[in-house]
């Protein structure tokens, strides 16, 4: 007998692609992301401050964006491997200072779309982002700081950048399928880890709005996946 291609039954695949799924998204997850949070209030003064202050020409502006961002989120960029008898302040004031400034990030913000309209094709360009600025902080710190860089890139575009960390990570790979199934994202240069990831929370993005019709942002994306997280915890 001849064999079946896959391609001809898509609701083959479809099944196929639940069983590698260890749990799936319910009604509850998405109400939950789109409901009320205590952390909102916190989140929004973050959001505020880098609105207020989008750009990095001012030291003082990026000492707050860096230092609020960093310890809100258990991710203080003055954890690095050599301290060279710097204090914090002096860290914060020098090197921080004039690591951001020399990055050119301000040239790399005002190169992303003004709303995502193609997803797999602009990810490129964000997830690119996220790598120098990766580099940029390793640069300061000798670490990879990569769930920091996606996080302060979040507040400054939270319309663009998935926020990425260790239980975040841990989370979506529950709900999505092999990363083998879903499209690439081809970007210039990429952290691999950020990559995957935001592979996967495009497809899952995706994949909720088919299923719930509704258009989550980051934000809620990253409050489900907290959700299964602490479900497995």
């Amino acid at each position: 007998m001849r064999a079946l291609k896959r391609d001809a039954f898509p609701e083959y695949l479809e099944v196929q692609v639940s069983n590698q799924m260890h749990n799936q998204i319910t009604k509850a997850d998405v109400d939950y992301a789109l409901g009320f949070s205590p952390w909102d209030l916190g989140n929004e003064v973050l959001y505020k401050l880098c609105k207020d202050y989008p750009r990095h020409d001012r030291g003082d502006a990026i000492i707050a964006k860096v230092w609020l961002i960093s310890r809100s989120y258990a991710a203080a960029v003055e954890r690095r491997l050599n301290a060279n008898g710097q204090t914090s302040d002096d860290f914060y004031e020098n090197t921080v200072v004039e690591g951001i400034r020399k990055s050119k990030l301000d040239d790399m913000l005002a190169d992303l779309p003004d709303r995502m309209t193609d997803p797999w094709n602009e990810l490129g360009k964000i997830v690119s982002l996220h790598r120098r600025l990766v580099d940029c902080f390793f640069e300061i710190t000798e670490l990879k700081k990569r769930s920091l860089a996606s996080k302060y890139l979040h507040f400054h575009r939270p319309d663009l950048f998935f926020i990425y960390d260790s239980r975040a990570n841990k989370a979506i790979r529950q709900v999505t399928p092999f990363l083998k199934q879903l499209p690439n994202i081809e970007a210039e240069v990429q952290d691999r880890q950020y990559h995957d990831f935001c592979r996967r929370a495009q497809w899952l993005k995706e994949d909720i709005e088919k299923q719930f019709c509704r258009k989550l942002t980051p934000r809620q994306i990253d409050k489900i996946l907290l959700r299964i997280h602490g479900k497995a915890v």
